[in-house]
């Protein structure tokens, strides 16, 4: 497993499941997405991000925000997309999103240790670090890679 660390970050150790910090005050870590039809590379993501903390939370796309930002519909409600997260044990709460984009307070109510990445969410981390900057804010952001295939 590999992971691209992304602004300052305590060292990484390797282990057995993947990869943890060896900052032990790291706690809460803060994962945005749409999770529509939640599969394996979502898993795979959402099994990282927890690897790096003791408690996952994640930040849903709005049905609104995936309609004007993909231009369709979601295959899933925010409702079934949020029970589908809870289900899969890895998280710990799941908040709708912001209801106006780039605003970021879930930043400031979560108070996230760390904020993982998609390795295909690069238009959020510039964002993100705009956000951060503007405002004096120091959270860590991690790029995640992609989940491996199993072409030959």
């Amino acid at each position: 497993m590999f992971v691209t660390v992304v602004g300052a970050l305590a060292a990484f150790v390797a282990c057995n499941n993947g990869l943890q910090l060896t900052d032990s005050k790291l706690k809460t870590v803060l994962v945005f997405g749409t999770f529509d039809a939640l599969h394996s590379g979502h898993s795979y993501f959402l099994r990282q991000a927890k690897n790096l903390g003791d408690r996952l939370v994640v930040s849903l796309a709005r049905d609104e925000f995936v309609r004007s930002f993909e231009g369709k519909n979601p295959v899933d409600g925010e409702s079934e997309r949020t029970a589908r997260l809870r289900d899969t044990g890895l998280v710990a709460e799941v908040y709708l999103s912001d209801r106006i984009p780039g605003s970021y307070d879930l930043l400031l109510e979560v108070k996230p240790d760390l904020v993982c990445l998609g390795y295909d969410q690069d238009l959020l981390e510039e964002n993100l670090r705009s956000w951060l900057q503007s405002r004096g804010v120091q959270i860590p952001l991690v790029k995640l890679h992609r989940a491996p295939t199993n072409r030959c």
